[in-house]
C-alpha cells in the first residue's frame, strides 16, 4: 500500500476481492437476503468462473462486454427441469434480459465498491452500458376472467380465498401476504396495514422483517380492504386463534410470537413455494386462464386503470417507490386508459355538437 493510501491492485485478484472484501464488507451488509441468496448464485455459477484468472486491474470493459454478450448465448442456463421420464436435465433456451441485466448489476457492484477501497483508479464499468432488453407482455386477467376467479374462490379453503382475494384487489407481493398478521387488519375503518414480509432462504431460513421493496413511505401502507372480506378474515383469526390454544407453548414457532394468515398448526409461517404450488393446481383444476402469481398484483393495478383511478393512488396501493415506477411498469395499460378517455370526451362532445346543430 502506498502513502495516499492505494493497494497495489496487481496484488489481488478479482476472486480474492470479490470474496474477502465485497461480500463481507459490502454485500452481507446492505443486501436483503433474498437478494444476497441471487448474488451469490449468479456469483458462483457464472461471474467468479469468468474472471478467476484477471487481477482486478487486469478487468478491462472488454472483458466486460464479452461476459455480458456470452450470456445472450444458448446453452448459458443451469436450471434444472424434470423430462418426461423424470430425470433432471438442463433447462434449453437463453437467459431472460432481466437476468443478464441482473449480472450487469452485480458487476458494477462490485467496481463500484472497489473504487470506495480506492483498490481500483478507474471503473471499468464506467463505459459498459446497462443491457437493454425487451420487457415481456405482462398477462393479467380481465374483469370478467378475475370475476369467474373470484367464484371459484367459493369451493376453497379460507385461507386461499382471503390471501387470494387480497393479492388480487389490494396488489400484494407474495412476501408481503406471507407476512400478514391478524393485527395488521383494522376491522371498523376497514384498513389493512401491509408493513412486514416473510421471507426463506436455504442458508438463514425463515425471515421476518419489514418491507425492502420501495423506499421511504412506500416500504409500509395502509389499503382499504373490500368490506366483504372483513367477516372471513375474522372467521379465519378464530379458527387460527383455536389452533394455538390447541398446541402446546413449547411447540409453538418462536414461541408464538406471530400469529399469521398463512401458517402451520404451531404458527409457523408456509414456505414461500406454497403459494406458488397451491396456484397452479388450483388455475388446473377450475379449468382457468394461468398467470403467474405475481400477475395478480399486475392485474389489480390494471383493473385500477381501466377503472380511471389515477395512477398517484395505484402507485400507493402497491407501494412503488414513486409514481415513476408505476408509469414505467404500467405506462401502456396507462396509456390505452387515457385513449379510451379521450374517445369518450370526444364522442361526448360530437354529441354535443350534433345537438346543438339539431336545435
Amino acid at each position: 500500500m502506498t502513502g495516499e493510501g492505494y493497494f497495489e491492485p496487481e496484488k489481488m485478484w478479482f476472486v480474492d476481492f470479490v470474496e474477502k472484501e465485497y461480500w463481507p464488507k459490502w454485500a452481507k451488509k446492505n443486501l436483503a437476503h433474498t437478494t444476497l441468496d441471487t448474488y451469490r448464485r449468479y456469483l458462483d455459477a457464472r461471474i467468479l468462473p469468468a474472471f478467476k484468472y484477471l487481477r482486478m486491474d487486469q478487468v478491462k470493459p472488454k472483458h466486460i462486454m464479452d461476459f455480458l454478450d456470452n450470456l445472450s448465448e444458448e446453452g448459458m442456463r443451469l436450471d434444472k427441469v424434470r423430462d418426461k421420464d423424470g430425470k433432471l436435465v438442463t433447462k434449453q433456451g437463453k437467459l431472460s434480459g432481466a437476468t443478464i441485466e441482473y449480472h450487469h448489476r452485480i458487476l458494477k457492484s462490485i467496481f463500484k465498491f472497489a473504487i470506495k477501497l480506492k483498490v481500483l483508479k478507474e471503473n471499468p464499468m464506467d463505459d459498459i452500458e446497462k443491457p437493454k432488453f425487451k420487457n415481456k407482455k405482462i398477462e393479467v386477467y380481465t374483469l370478467e376472467e378475475a370475476s369467474k376467479l373470484i367464484k371459484c374462490l367459493e369451493s376453497e379453503p379460507l385461507h386461499w380465498r382471503i390471501i387470494i382475494k387480497l393479492a388480487i384487489t389490494a396488489g400484494l407481493r407474495r412476501s408481503e401476504l406471507l407476512g400478514l398478521e391478524f393485527k395488521h387488519f383494522n376491522y371498523e375503518n376497514k384498513i389493512m396495514h401491509v408493513e412486514q414480509a416473510v421471507t426463506y432462504t436455504k442458508d438463514e431460513g425463515y425471515q421476518v422483517h419489514e418491507i425492502k421493496k420501495g423506499s421511504g413511505e412506500a416500504n409500509k401502507r395502509d389499503i382499504v380492504i373490500s368490506e366483504s372480506l372483513i367477516p372471513e378474515i375474522k372467521k379465519l383469526e378464530l379458527q387460527r386463534k383455536k389452533e394455538r390454544i390447541a398446541i402446546q407453548d413449547k411447540d409453538k414457532w418462536e414461541k408464538g410470537k406471530y400469529n399469521f394468515l398463512l401458517c402451520d398448526e404451531t404458527g409457523k409461517p408456509y414456505h414461500p413455494s406454497a403459494i406458488k404450488n397451491w396456484w397452479q393446481r388450483f388455475i388446473k383444476r377450475h379449468n382457468l386462464k394461468y398467470i403467474n402469481l405475481h400477475a395478480l398484483r399486475h392485474t389489480s393495478a390494471t383493473l385500477l386503470i381501466n377503472e380511471g383511478v389515477h395512477a398517484k393512488i395505484i402507485s400507493e396501493r402497491l407501494g412503488h417507490s414513486n409514481i415513476k415506477t408505476t408509469m414505467n411498469i404500467y405506462g401502456h395499460a396507462l396509456r390505452q386508459a387515457d385513449e379510451i378517455a379521450t374517445a369518450k370526451l370526444d364522442a361526448a362532445l360530437s354529441l354535443d355538437k350534433k345537438a346543438n346543430q339539431s336545435s
